[in-house]
């Protein structure tokens, strides 16, 4: 299943980049990633290993992942593989006139059960991930907007 999702921050492509590719930040605009964990990391990001731990609907489940692309205050890549799923995923960040667009597209494939349960509730799942990240991008949007804010203040 291909999804992709869009948005228009009024914060610089480096804040806004900041806040996706840090894990820590993540958690707090991703409603779904309870925790997470840097296996691995590299110099470079393209092979930086992680863990984390997705909760829903009072179930959990690991995912293991791997950063496939990087490209500084611009895209970040990654392949997540956990007993229920596989995605891949990248986060684009381009400048605008009032300050940055981001684009996620993903590529989301189930495993086992779940694959079954799709091919009937595509819709459904469609649905559910579509209002999950129209969700996650307003907390982004308001997070890296209240950034810029606070920056306005101390300056």
């Amino acid at each position: 299943m291909k999804l992709t999702h869009s948005i228009e921050i009024n914060a610089a492509p480096s804040l806004v980049f900041a806040w996706i590719k840090d894990p820590q930040r993540a958690i707090q605009w991703q409603t779904s990633v309870a925790s997470g964990e840097i296996i691995k990391q590299t110099p470079w990001q393209v092979g930086t290993t992680f863990r984390e731990t997705i909760e829903e609907n009072g179930q959990s489940t690991e995912l293991f992942g791997e950063i496939t692309e990087f490209i500084p205050n611009q895209l970040i890549a990654f392949h997540l593989e956990g007993k229920f799923n596989v995605v891949d995923v990248s986060f684009r960040v381009e400048a605008t006139r009032s300050g940055s667009r981001v684009t996620q597209q993903a590529d989301l494939r189930f495993k086992g059960l779940v694959r079954l349960m799709s091919l009937f509730f595509r819709r459904t799942f469609r649905r559910k991930l579509a209002v999950q990240s129209q969700q996650e991008f307003a907390r982004l949007k308001a997070l890296c907007e209240e950034d810029v804010e606070s920056m306005k203040e101390v300056g």
